[in-house]
């Protein structure tokens, strides 16, 4: 008993709707992706930046008031800045801590779509049963 070819165009057209969106998914999947990478590249490179660029900027300032304060109070300016920058440090992992555990979601887009085109298919789903 041979299928009816009725059968085999249903199965191939979905299919076909099936490639088509997943092809549309993984293209705006590679987009957001891409954004994202670019976003995190430009972070990176800016916050290595200012992290050189304020270390060294502290570092001097430190040095500068060592150098101010060397006959009189040099035991305490160094406490008083191993202090400063240990509690800065602490407040920046505090920080860290905090937006990594609280970040936005990745690909929201794409996710969204996907909620969508669920949704969409219980919809057919259900008109079809009913």
């Amino acid at each position: 008993m041979k299928p009816s070819i009725p059968l085999f165009t249903g199965v191939r057209r979905i299919f076909a709707h099936g490639l088509g969106l997943a092809s549309t998914h993984l293209e705006l999947f590679g987009l957001e992706l891409q954004d994202a990478l670019q976003r995190f590249l430009s972070h990176l490179i800016l916050g290595v930046i200012a992290a050189i660029l304020g270390g060294l900027c502290l570092a001097l300032a430190a040095i500068l008031l060592l150098i101010i304060f060397w006959d009189s109070h040099r035991i305490a300016v160094a406490l008083g800045l191993t202090l400063a920058y240990g509690t800065a440090a602490l407040a920046c992992v505090a920080c860290l801590r905090y937006r990594l555990r609280h970040a936005a979601d990745l690909f929201p887009v794409t996710c969204a779509e996907l909620a969508r085109d669920r949704k969409a298919l219980l919809q057919a789903g259900q008109e079809e049963e009913a």
